[in-house]
């Protein structure tokens, strides 16, 4: 990790070392890299140039305990992209930082008095334990395709708004606290957070919801707002709660608790609020989440685990018919019924004592780990020494040897306080987490979760593991089988058919036919932002596939996007692998560490691509489409054309604009079909950054041509004949 250091009273001609910092923020963001810290001294930064754009992967920290501020403000640059910052208040704003994706803000204190503190219109933004207080505006803009994650700030006194969201931003904010701002938190556009464990109070309105939004709010403290707690209006659908997934929101001493102005009715499940002071269409729901206590058969008919004899393995590999038929009388004609009924014939699970199997209803820890150890006896124990006692689960608990039994098998852990929360409901992605780490199932390669539209909130610890799920068809998803919803409570039904198909990659049960079951081989992947119409889509496709390209966290492909000098690297390696033509270099850039330097390595020695002449490759820096072809041919030692016979394959209305040395290279990669032109096929523009759609158009024509990739015809490939 490289530190620069800035203190108020150092000088910009330093070296950004802690015993020579710099004097600006603005001078070490100019010299940051992803990955870069830069680290603030004690004391107010105002004399910046505003505003501080905080580069990719980049944090910028005060430190816990340090008195740092940054005070001003300036207006935001235009992105490339015309619908980057999405609503005409990104366009315009003036904020005092802009966030880009990865990028990080902690431990400062920010005010700016004309307009916002900080902006996020793009990726994910970590905003942490931050002080945004008196800005003109808004603490934090969030908009775009954004989905910053925003936790254990406070939101003190801004004009407008602790933090507005709008066209469709996501991200979670979590522990904050919001204090005398005119809104707290105002949603707008199509913004969906989720809204967790805040405390909002001496608010105007604590929470505005408008236009189209669905937040998501749970576990949400809001105290004495001076006009209302939650004001829904025009088609906003906010959750706070369903009779399966109780909201938990606590709301006290509000002159009005909700204001549902929207066109549809809200409904409320699990919170505290006083009825007298809601006004408009809510609806109240009891809870229907079972009392372990009181019922005896939740999810398993047996207090300790039974002995499961394996069945034998079915006589041919076709999947066993997909039936709806089912005992329980809440489950004929339901998409669960074969997966609920091969359990059940199994004994290992039973219905309520009504004939019910309630398949909607969440599951618990406990009631999990019950199921585990049922179904899965012979799994391998782990090292005893790994082995803890909680505290929260007492010995004579119903599922206490079922829970020690799971846990010695690695199926589920405590949390870092020591305690089980064995009445806790599991997510999704920590039932599919369990059940691949019980089974030692081993880690998948993260492109299998390119299928799934949601895998963007598939958290960084579960991707492996996903993954490999999702290889070995254990990932059960009704309706959509390529929305995975990873971190939605697990339903009953959910649960018992990822046990199954556990079972069957265990080779412990025939296999059912289902819709439900999403397959690698067959799928798509899924970008948010690149559809069938999209120009490059087929030539995009079969790179992702073969796992040589790749999209981002978000969910986006980013087709339009600049690609970098290192991510060409890495797509000419993967896709050729090519042998080594040359000694290596070092390039005093690219550290050892560099997520990139071994194929930057490789794509040298091949002769794809070149550093400069003072030993640098600068890797993060956008690669010009010159620069692609000029890498093509070379690396891959394409026919040259003799000068007299470039001039009638230059088919271009800006061939001035081609360097003289680079002309016989262009008119090889002309002649072959590697140049691609959108949108006009006549207009090559050498000299401008090259997107990843054109760089993938250039990377798959030059695979047909090595007989690896089926021809793909394009109105946009620059042909002889096109001229």
């Amino acid at each position: 990790m490289s530190v620069l250091y800035v203190s108020p009273a150092g000088q910009d001609s330093h070296e950004g070392t802690a015993q020579f910092p710099f004097k600006t923020i603005t001078q070490a963001l100019s010299q940051s890299r992803p990955g870069y810290v830069v680290q603030l001294g004690t004391g107010t930064y105002q004399s910046e140039q505003f505003p501080l754009v905080v580069p990719p992967g980049v944090t910028v920290t005060g430190g816990q305990g340090q008195a740092v501020t940054i005070q001003g403000g300036g207006v935001a640059p235009q992105g490339e992209d015309e619908d980057r910052s999405g609503s005409e208040i990104g366009k315009q704003a003036n904020v005092t930082l802009v966030l880009g994706d990865r990028a990080q803000v902690r431990d400062i204190t920010i005010t700016n008095t004309q307009g916002s503190g900080l902006l996020a219109d793009d990726g994910v933004a970590l905003i942490v334990n931050n002080r945004l207080v008196r800005c003109q505006q808004y603490g934090v803009l969030v908009t775009g395709l954004a989905h910053p994650f925003i936790s254990k700030n406070e939101f003190v006194e801004n004009r407008e708004a602790g933090l507005w969201m709008d066209t469709q931003a996501k991200g979670e904010v979590r522990q904050n606290r919001f204090e005398r701002n005119d809104y707290g938190i105002s949603l707008a556009g199509q913004a969906a957070p989720l809204l967790i464990s805040n405390q909002l109070v001496e608010n105007r309105f604590a929470i505005l919801a408008a236009e189209q939004v669905r937040p998501v709010l749970r576990q949400n403290s809001v105290a004495a707002s001076r006009d209302t707690a939650l004001w829904a209006k025009d088609r906003a659908q906010p959750d706070i709660g369903h009779p399966q997934d109780l909201g938990s929101n606590h709301f006290e001493d509000n002159t009005h608790d909700i204001l549902n102005d929207a066109v549809a009715p809200i409904t409320t499940a699990g919170n505290q609020l006083n009825p007298i002071r809601v006004k408009g269409r809510v609806a109240y729901l009891p809870s229907e989440i079972p009392d372990e206590s009181a019922v005896p058969a939740v999810l398993l008919g047996n207090v300790e685990p039974s002995p499961f004899e394996p069945l034998p393995s079915p006589p041919s590999n076709e999947p066993f018919p997909l039936s709806l038929d089912s005992r329980f009388n809440d489950l004929v004609g339901h998409w669960s019924a074969p997966f609920v009924e091969a359990l059940a014939e199994k004994n290992l699970i039973k219905g309520f004592f009504d004939g019910t199997f309630r398949p909607d209803a969440q599951v618990t820890r406990a009631q999990f780990a019950a199921l585990v150890a049922a179904a899965f006896p012979e799994a391998p124990a782990l090292d005893d020494r790994r082995i803890s006692r909680f505290p929260d689960v007492a010995a004579d608990f119903w599922a206490a040897q079922a829970i020690r039994y799971a846990q010695s098998r690695g199926f589920i852990s405590g949390f870092p306080d020591g305690s089980f929360r064995p009445n806790s409901p599991l997510t999704r992605v920590q039932a599919i987490v369990a059940l691949v780490n019980g089974l030692a199932l081993g880690n998948g390669r993260s492109e299998a979760l390119l299928i799934y539209s949601d895998r963007a909130q598939v958290p960084s610890y579960a991707i492996e593991p996903v993954a490999a799920a999702t290889d070995r068809q254990i990932v059960v998803s009704y309706p959509d089988p390529y929305t995975l919803r990873p971190l939605e409570p697990i339903t009953r039904a959910e649960t018992t058919a990822l046990v199954h198909q556990a079972l069957v990659a265990a080779d412990k049960t025939p296999r059912l036919a289902s819709p439900f079951i999403p397959e690698v081989a067959t799928a798509t992947p899924n970008f948010t932002d690149l559809s069938s119409q999209h120009w490059a889509e087929a030539f995009i496709e079969p790179l992702v596939r073969r796992g040589w390209l790749s999209g981002f966290r978000d969910g986006s492909f980013r087709p339009d996007a600049a690609m970098t000098r290192a991510q060409f690297a890495a797509l000419l390696v993967g896709a050729f692998s090519p042998e080594p033509k040359r000694p290596a270099v070092t390039f005093r850039d690219v550290p050892d560490d560099f997520w990139a330097a071994a194929v930057i390595q490789k794509a040298y020695r091949a002769r794809f691509i070149s550093g400069f002449p003072d030993l640098t490759f600068d890797p993060n820096f956008p690669l010009t489409k010159l620069q692609a072809l000029l890498a093509l041919v070379s690396g891959l030692a394409l026919r040259s054309i003799s000068p007299p016979e470039t001039r009638s394959l230059l088919i271009y209305s800006d061939q001035s604009a081609i360097p003289r040395y680079a002309t016989s290279a262009v008119a090889t990669a002309t002649q072959l079909g590697l140049v691609f032109n959108h949108p006009l096929i006549s207009e090559l523009r050498p000299n401008r950054t090259a997107t990843r759609a054109e760089v993938a158009a250039m990377v798959y024509q030059a695979l047909v041509l090595a007989n690896e990739m089926p021809p793909v015809t394009s109105p946009y490939q620059a042909l002889i004949d096109s001229a």
